[in-house]
């Protein structure tokens, strides 16, 4: 093989890694920590080995069960009757560690292998996993499409919209250790050999192929838990294969004389009875009978994530999570790889169906290869440097006679039957995923792969029809580039916009937290909190939590909620006792009284508050328990012996409080709820017309220097901009209008202003407090810094006395029930005590700045 030929044949290869290369580096930019500006605080977001804590909470959850697999060599920390034991998640017993164990098995492989050549930890290891899988996405698309088409063009944009995806990017890059990186790389495996057995000619190849398409469908169910949408997509696809080319065949005018030999010579037939009869058996093998459980699941999702309950009276916090919103036209095409991209992905569809509408050239045998001769060369399309000819006189034929005839497009049969199986294959994948996007943007990820594909195949087409056409290969090659920008420049410039901004998921003010905790309570601690951290503290604490991103759609979602917003702060004491001693048992024992969730959980908010004397005595004269009856309830509400509870407060929830008030103010008999939100804002002090004037930007919050006696004895008073004109018809950043402001505010003339409900005014240790005005339903609360700044809060009145706002943001005065721990900027612990006491804790407001 000459130079040349050598080249050609290795091209492919070159191009498909170097798009590989490309997408790992802009996933790589993470590592630079490049959403701090400040290089001074990048170390808060760095372990004490340098390396950022991971980009998303969730990877704590998955390099826990890898340090269990390389310790204990399973993916638990216990084993119970026989199955896999995680006893730190779900209070009080676990749950059992059902998880895909693809990614565990596979960051401990790399662990292992890399450690036999150097010194390399398990958090490198998880750090870069994510990137280095979800890059090779590329490989499988640019090949698929390269296959399809025979051009290199549309090969390109497959290969990097599906590495280059935004919502695939976004779940991939580095410092994202999660399942994810499967999600795109295992499907189009799994389409690449099976196309491909689709494709090949000798039954030995359409076996092989098959099986190792099966092989990546088994293992992509020990990958991710919705791996079912691939069996329905796959068994669909060959299965209607069938009628679909039989169609086919009567539009081109075939004659079928014989069915069954039909069936025979059809190229879906070996893959079909191959894939389906191995798969089945493999998924038997990997998952069982849950298989079957699972295809009820993916079906359930497509149309019951965005219910208001989660299968009983409780509500449904999927509804809440980011991924479970349902997403806008707009956001679909910029994450699934941008406008153009799905612009080419819809429309390959008609042009795909126009093209196999067409009928098939007639296939040339072997046996009639036209020879190298006079004739045969004027009959090729001849055009400069693109044919080579093969003899001295074909290249004095092309010296002196250059004929260009311009090509049909059109397909032989065979290449038909193997058209047809893509276009099925990618038809049914984007209307399948689409129906799943009105659940959750989450699906998005899913809905780039068939984006990808189709684009591609929609580029290499077009390309490929304008070169038959025209004989200046350059205007083909303009025309690709620009399909090409088109479709790639968008969703890499997103991606590397999203990894250049990257922060970690947590920084060393709570990692210091959690190690405390570790190094000073109980083994048997329990720590509660929403669940966005649950496995964070799982992994760095080693504590059991009451709520994690395991447990996070059930009953708990409603009593945390009703723990951090309730003004008793028994009954929040109570609600984290339940949780943490019996989790879920109280309420389930109570419907098998009651037979109605609604007046289960009305008993339980009556008798938490309350000792166990005076909630037996409830459950019985008010409720109408017999004694054993309100004994097998008292004994999961107020336990004998108790754990010990650590509530962990943070700053983050102060942006999370829309929902955990939404939860925790469920209305069980309506199924609605009301959304309750703080909205913090930090501001500078200076002087206007010889007063202190503060104001807060991002909430509207205007504080001027106190001239009234009716302040409390407070050195400010507050109010704040109607919300209609913040930032709109009114400029705050002007002197004009903070003049405007601080004289409305100090002589109370103007309408743009607006009183609050309360003033709530903290001044180191000290706290104030005063009714402005009860038409309101908004409230002020201002902290007062050292720099002589304020840290302003506007929030809605009913959270005035919320046990969130008593501890985090009053520092817990006057409170009997918790008692204050351990600090960091941002961060509070808060021991729960059992019964009430008489101590009376000090005002010490966290520093919410962080």
């Amino acid at each position: 093989m000459d130079n040349k030929n050598l080249v050609r044949k290795i091209a492919p290869f070159i191009i498909a890694i170097l798009l590989v290369l490309a997408v790992f580096a802009v996933r790589a930019e993470t590592i630079n920590l490049g959403g701090i500006t400040d290089e001074s605080q990048k170390a808060l977001y760095e372990d004490d080995s340098g390396m950022p804590y991971f980009t998303e909470i969730d990877s704590y959850y998955n390099y826990r069960l890898t340090e269990n697999y390389l310790n204990t060599g399973h993916l638990g920390d216990s084993v119970v009757n026989g199955s896999d034991w995680d006893s730190l998640s779900t209070s009080p017993n676990g749950r059992e560690a059902d998880y895909q164990p693809a990614i565990i098995v596979l960051a401990a492989a790399v662990y292992n292998i890399a450690n036999m050549f150097g010194n390399v930890s398990l958090t490198q290891v998880a750090f870069w996993l994510g990137p280095i899988i979800g890059s090779l996405a590329v490989l499988p698309a640019y090949f698929i499409v390269r296959r399809s088409t025979g051009n290199e063009w549309g090969a390109i944009v497959a290969g990097v919209i599906a590495g280059a995806a935004p919502a695939y990017f976004s779940h991939t890059y580095a410092g994202f250790f999660d399942t994810d990186m499967f999600n795109v790389l295992i499907p189009l495996m799994i389409a690449l050999f099976l196309t491909e057995s689709v494709y090949a000619k000798k039954p030995v190849y359409k076996v092989l192929y098959s099986v190792i398409a099966a092989l990546f469908l088994a293992l992509f169910s020990l990958s991710w838990s919705g791996y079912t949408y691939m069996v329905l997509l796959t068994f669909g696809t060959l299965i209607l294969y069938l009628p679909a080319s039989y169609f086919m065949d009567r539009l081109d005018g075939k004659r079928i004389p014989n069915n069954v030999q039909w069936l025979k010579d059809n190229p879906v037939t070996i893959p079909l009875v191959v894939f389906i009869v191995l798969s089945s058996i493999l998924l038997l093998i990997t998952v069982g009978t849950g298989t079957f459980e699972s295809f009820n699941t993916v079906i359930g999702m497509s149309t019951s994530l965005q219910n208001a309950t989660a299968g009983s009276a409780y509500p449904n916090v999927y509804v809440s999570v980011g991924e479970m919103q349902v997403p806008a036209v707009i956001d679909v095409a910029n994450q699934s790889g941008g406008l153009f991209s799905l612009l080419f992905a819809v429309l390959g569809i008609p042009l795909f169906i126009y093209l196999l509408r067409k009928k098939p050239k007639t296939e040339k045998k072997s046996s009639q290869k036209v020879e190298k001769t006079k004739t045969n060369v004027s009959d090729k399309k001849v055009r400069n440097k693109r044919y080579t000819p093969k003899t001295k006189k074909a290249e004095e034929m092309v010296h002196h006679e250059h004929v260009f005839r311009p090509g049909k497009f059109e397909w032989t049969q065979h290449e038909k039957y193997n058209q047809l199986f893509l276009f099925l294959l990618t038809l049914l994948w984007i209307l399948g995923i689409s129906i799943m996007l009105t659940q959750g943007t989450r699906f998005i990820e899913q809905f780039a792969v068939p984006v990808a594909l189709l684009s591609g195949l929609f580029v290499g087409f077009i390309v490929k029809y304008i070169d038959l056409k025209t004989e200046k290969y350059s205007y083909v090659a303009l025309l690709a580039a620009i399909l090409v920008l088109l479709a790639v420049v968008s969703p890499v410039v997103a991606d590397h916009t999203t990894a250049s901004q990257a922060v970690g998921s947590t920084d060393d003010n709570m990692y210091n937290t959690l190690t405390w905790i570790k190094a000073n309570t109980p083994q048997d601690t329990v720590l509660a909190s929403w669940w966005d951290f649950g496995h964070l503290f799982t992994a760095v604490a080693d504590r059991q939590v009451v709520f994690d991103g395991g447990s996070q759609n059930n009953m708990r979602a409603y009593w945390i909620g009703n723990a951090l917003q309730t003004h008793n702060e028994n009954l929040s004491a109570g609600i984290l006792r339940m949780l943490a001693n019996s989790g879920e048992d109280a309420s389930n024992t109570l419907d098998l009284y009651t037979n109605d969730t609604s007046k289960s959980v009305e008993i339980l908010n009556a008798i938490l508050p309350m000792d166990r004397t005076q909630a037996n005595a409830a459950l019985i004269g008010t409720y109408g328990l017999n004694q054993q009856q309100a004994n097998s309830v008292l004994d999961l509400t107020h336990p004998t012996h108790t754990k010990p509870i650590n509530l962990i407060l943070s700053s983050d929830m102060l942006s999370k409080a829309a929902w955990w008030s939404y939860f925790g103010t469920w209305n069980f008999t309506s199924e609605n709820s009301t959304h309750y939100s703080y909205y913090p804002a930090q501001s500078s002090t200076e002087n206007i017309n010889g007063q202190p004037f503060t104001m807060g930007m991002e909430n509207g919050v205007i504080g001027v220097g106190s001239t009234s006696n009716d302040t409390n004895a407070t050195p400010m008073t507050f109010a704040y901009v109607d919300q209609t004109k913040l930032n709109k018809s009114l400029n705050m950043s002007t002197a004009e209008d903070k003049q405007r402001m601080a004289k409305e505010l100090s002589d109370g003339t103007g309408n743009e202003l607006i009183k609050p409900h309360k003033i709530i005014y903290i001044s180191g240790n000290q706290l104030s407090e005063r009714i402005v005005n009860n038409n309101s339903n908004m409230s002020i609360m201002a902290m007062q810094q050292d720099d002589g700044s304020y840290f302003t809060i506007l929030f809605d009145s009913y959270l005035e006395d919320s046990v969130f706002t008593k501890l985090y943001l009053e520092g817990g005065m006057n409170t009997t029930r918790f008692n204050m721990t351990h600090s960091e900027p941002g961060i509070s612990v808060w021991d729960v005590y059992e019964y009430p006491n008489n101590n009376t804790n000090a005002v010490q407001a966290v520093n919410t700045t962080s």
